[in-house]
């Protein structure tokens, strides 16, 4: 019934569409679409890697701007502003909502997210990003798409194509979905399952009797059977120290075998070939990276993303004629934030003398709340504009100084001197 609840909230208007058929696709691939990972997200690296990546792209500020001549302008008390970059939906934050969505993306190389508009004014009431076990794909009679999502409790709901926003990774082979990660990366865990394998059995194995118990005298097979049982029960079986006593009936004789086992840099190797499926490295993961290490992060891993969604977003939440006039959705993110102070003082020093930053913005920089006043740009009088630069040395500008030599050379043709 709490599902039901749920279902309800989420699509308790969407409409029935009765009059659609199963999309054809063009290289035969199936309309049908079941996320799968070959349960990589249960793994801990690979979960680590996708964890690090959501957390970072949780920053993120997904924004409504308008651009106009290629200027961006905020547009003031926005109600999807506010949506976006707090509460985008009753049960999640914004950066929950992108942290889920990237895990999404990951996990599947598929992100999907719902909006729900708002029967009556047309504006947007919520967006949420979809798990689901079965999705099918389309079409009309006049060829427009729909995808019906099955969800866990057999609940169904038949959605227009342009009422998601389908975020694609590895997007190859199939005209829909991007390919899943399981032929990939299944060989690359299976390595890894078996490093940490090799190492839980070593530790098992390290305190470990083995070899065979000689009897001294002669005894009856279910008395040997007896002593050898009790023998393998205290010592073999559950023995931390790896010592065992015996009296004089019996010897021991260890039999030495040699146990191989992984290294280090072979667990690395596993580990790193993970790490390559998401463009990560240690230094990422355990959060030591250095500025230029982040750079490389952001740049190759966090922006594309970053750009893929502010694209979709911008088509499915505006129309044709809305795009026309500049309505944009972008994702800022305050890459400063990460560089150490030294780097920041310098930026600070190449940007406020020509007036590249305000009073807030380097406050901002800082980790400072902005104060009254702040947005005002300061600017150093040492610099000036390349076609004033006489009128501010002299007082006069080149035109003027050019006339007078040539009023000077003229009286002196003419027989005439200019006064002391």
């Amino acid at each position: 019934m709490q599902f039901r609840s749920l279902f309800s909230k989420i699509f308790g208007n969407q409409k029935e569409y009765k009059d659609v058929t199963a999309l054809k696709l063009l290289n035969g691939y199936t309309n049908m679409y079941t996320p799968f990972s070959g349960n990589a997200y249960d793994d801990a690296t690979v979960r680590d890697c996708i964890d690090t990546i959501a957390r970072h792209f949780g920053k993120m500020r997904p924004k409504h701007v308008i651009k106009d001549n290629g200027k961006i302008k905020n547009v003031p008390n926005d109600r999807l502003n506010y949506l976006l970059s707090s509460y985008p939906n009753p049960m999640m934050t914004a950066s929950e909502f992108l942290e889920k969505f990237i895990a999404q993306y990951f996990t599947y190389n598929n992100a999907f997210i719902y909006i729900q508009w708002d029967e009556f004014t047309g504006s947007i009431k919520a967006v949420y990003p979809l798990d689901f076990p079965l999705l099918e794909i389309l079409e009309d009679k006049t060829y427009n798409l729909y995808a019906r999502f099955t969800f866990g409790a057999g609940e169904r709901v038949t959605i227009p194509y342009e009422n998601l926003i389908h975020i694609r990774r590895h997007f190859n082979r199939d005209e829909i979905f991007g390919d899943d990660n399981s032929k990939i990366m299944i060989e690359d865990l299976s390595t890894l399952k078996a490093v940490r394998a090799s190492i839980i059995n070593a530790v098992k194995n390290f305190t470990a009797l083995r070899g065979y118990l000689k009897w001294i005298s002669s005894l009856r097979p279910e008395d040997m059977k007896k002593v050898h049982d009790d023998f393998v029960r205290t010592y073999a079986s559950n023995n931390p120290s790896g010592i065992a006593s015996l009296d004089n009936k019996v010897e021991f004789h260890e039999l030495n075998s040699k146990i191989t086992t992984f290294n280090s840099q072979q667990m690395s190797y596993a580990r790193d070939c993970i790490y390559k499926h998401f463009g990560l490295n240690e230094n990422i993961i355990m959060g030591k990276y250095t500025e230029d290490e982040y750079i490389a992060f952001y740049e190759s891993v966090l922006e594309p993303v970053a750009i893929k969604l502010a694209q979709e977003m911008t088509d499915k939440l505006f129309t044709r004629r809305e795009r026309g006039f500049g309505n944009e959705i972008i994702l800022e993110s305050n890459r400063l934030n990460f560089m150490s102070v030294a780097s920041k003082i310098k930026i600070c020093e190449t940007l406020i003398p020509t007036g590249g930053l305000t009073i807030n913005e380097i406050r901002e920089i800082f980790g400072y709340a902005g104060i009254e006043g702040g947005d005002e740009r300061l600017i150093s009088l040492n610099f000036v504009k390349a076609k004033d630069q006489s009128l501010y040395q002299t007082g006069n500008n080149d035109n003027s100084l050019k006339g007078g030599e040539e009023d000077g050379e003229n009286g002196n043709e003419n027989g005439t001197t200019r006064a002391s």
